[in-house]
C-alpha cells in the first residue's frame, strides 16, 4: 500500500523496553533582560531561559495471523510452496498494517473511526460521519472495514457504552455501516465509534480508543484536538500551537499567502509542502484553469491537464502541493518539513512474537482447542513534531466534488 505521509517523519530509534516513553524539553520563556540603556544606568534583571519537560509516549500496534493445519498442508502440497504461502500471508498482513497506519497519521491519536451521526434505532444500520474524527458529513464509514468489531465511546466520560457489534457491510455511499445486531438505545448521537477486540469487549482497554499513533490533526493543531501536547499544555506554551483556520470555505490563493505569512511571523517557519486530499487538489487546479495560456509549440498540441493527471505533485509559489488519499476530506496542511523536527520514534519497528522459540502457537486448549495456529505481530511507535508552530492547517474547505471510493 502507498503510505506517503510517513516519508515526512524520519525514523529515530528509541530504547523503549516497556518504559514510559521518550522525555523531551521545550523552550517556553526567554531572557527578558535585553533593553536600551544610558551611560551608568541600571540594567534589567537577567532571567533564565524557561524550559518544560514532556514525555512522548510510545504507542503499540498489534495484529494476528491465524492458519489452520489444513491450509498449511495445502501450501506444502500445492504448486505454491509452503514458504511462498507464508510469505503471501505475511506480505498481505504488512499491507493491512500500512493501511491502519495511514488512518492513524490522518487522525488525532484517539483511534476514533467515525462519529455516530444520529441516535440509533432498532435497525442494524448505523449512520456515521466525521471519518477519523475530522469534522464532515461525507464518507463517514471511510476507515471502517467489514468484519471489524466496533463499539461506541461516550465523549463526555471516555467510557465504552454497552453493546459491541460486528460490521457485516459498509454502505457504498459512505454514510453508514450494517451491523450484525441492533445497538438499540445503547449508543447516542456523536458518540465516538472505535474498534474493539471482540464481541464481548466491555473494557475501554480492549479498544483502539486513545491507543493510536498521533497523526497530523493532533500534531498540527491549536489545542482544538489536543491541548495537552505530550505532557505540555499548549495553553501554557503558545509556541506549540499551529495556526488553524477553522472554517476555510473555498480554496483561496490569498488565504494561502496569509497562512504562510502567519507561520513565518510566528516562529520563522518556511512552508515547503502542502498536503491535501485529491478532491481538494482539484479545487486548486480549477483556480488556475482560466489563466492557462498556450504559446509556441504548445499551440500545436494544447494540453488541458497538469502533472496531477499522472498523480505527480503540483506547486504553489514553489511550494510542493501533494495529494494524499488518507488526509481529511476538507483539510489542507501547510508543512515546514525542514525545521519542524518531524520524527517517527520506533521502539520496535514490527516483528512476530517469538520469545518461546517459534512465531506459531496452538489456538486454544481443552474444550476450546482448534487444529490451527496463530502468530502475533506487534510494534512500538509514535509520530512527533518538535515545532508544531512552524506549520498550519485549514479545516472546512468547501466546493470540492467528493467521489466515495475505498482504498482496497
Amino acid at each position: 500500500n502507498k503510505f506517503p505521509l510517513a516519508e515526512f517523519f524520519p525514523k529515530e530509534t528509541v530504547d523503549y523496553k516497556g518504559g514510559g516513553g521518550h522525555v523531551w524539553n521545550h523552550h517556553i520563556g526567554r531572557n527578558v533582560s535585553p533593553m536600551f540603556t544610558r551611560e551608568d544606568s541600571a540594567m534589567a534583571e537577567g532571567t533564565p531561559q524557561i524550559h518544560v519537560k514532556g514525555r512522548i509516549d510510545i504507542r503499540k500496534m498489534s495484529a494476528r495471523l491465524r492458519m489452520t493445519a489444513e491450509s498449511m498442508d495445502f501450501y506444502t502440497s500445492s504448486e505454491s510452496s509452503y514458504a511462498n504461502g507464508m510469505a503471501n500471508e505475511k506480505n498481505r498482513l504488512t499491507k493491512d498494517i500500512a493501511f491502519r497506519k495511514e488512518f492513524a497519521l490522518a487522525s488525532d491519536g484517539r483511534g476514533i473511526l467515525a462519529l455516530l451521526s444520529d441516535d440509533p434505532s432498532t435497525s442494524t444500520d448505523v449512520d456515521v460521519d466525521s471519518p477519523g474524527n475530522v469534522a464532515g458529513a461525507n464518507f463517514g464509514n471511510r476507515f471502517i472495514q467489514k468484519g471489524m468489531y466496533i463499539g461506541a465511546v461516550n465523549p463526555a466520560t471516555g467510557a465504552l457504552r454497552a453493546t459491541v457489534v460486528k460490521v457485516s457491510a459498509v454502505n457504498s455511499d459512505g454514510t453508514d455501516v450494517t451491523a450484525d445486531a441492533s445497538v438499540g438505545s445503547a449508543w447516542a448521537d456523536n458518540d465516538y465509534i472505535v474498534q474493539c477486540a471482540a464481541s464481548g469487549t466491555t473494557s475501554i482497554l480492549d479498544t483502539s480508543y486513545e491507543a493510536a499513533f498521533w497523526g497530523l490533526p493532533a500534531l498540527i493543531d491549536d489545542g482544538t484536538n489536543r491541548d495537552l501536547y505530550f505532557g505540555i499544555s499548549r495553553t501554557d506554551a503558545p509556541s506549540l500551537k499551529s495556526y488553524v483556520v477553522a472554517s476555510t470555505g473555498a480554496f483561496s490563493l490569498d488565504l494561502a499567502q496569509r497562512t504562510v505569512d502567519v507561520v513565518d511571523q510566528k516562529l520563522g517557519g518556511a512552508i515547503d509542502v502542502l498536503v491535501m486530499h485529491p478532491s481538494v487538489r482539484r479545487e486548486y487546479i480549477k483556480l488556475l484553469n482560466a489563466d492557462r495560456r498556450y504559446s509556441g509549440s504548445s499551440l500545436l498540441r494544447p494540453d488541458g491537464g497538469t502533472t496531477a493527471m499522472k498523480q505527480g505533485d503540483l506547486t504553489l509559489g514553489e511550494v510542493t502541493v501533494k495529494a494524499i488519499r488518507s488526509i481529511g476530506l476538507a483539510q489542507v496542511y501547510f508543512l515546514d518539513t525542514k525545521q519542524s523536527g518531524f520524527k517517527h520514534y520506533v521502539g520496535e519497528v514490527g516483528k512476530f512474537e517469538d520469545r518461546d522459540g517459534s512465531i506459531w502457537s496452538r489456538d486454544g486448549s481443552g474444550s476450546s482447542a482448534r487444529h490451527a495456529f496463530e502468530a502475533l505481530w506487534y510494534s512500538y511507535e509514535q509520530f512527533f513534531c518538535e515545532n508544531p508552530g512552524m506549520n498550519a492547517r485549514w479545516d472546512g474547505v468547501t466546493g470540492q466534488t467528493l467521489v466515495v471510493v475505498r482504498a482496497e
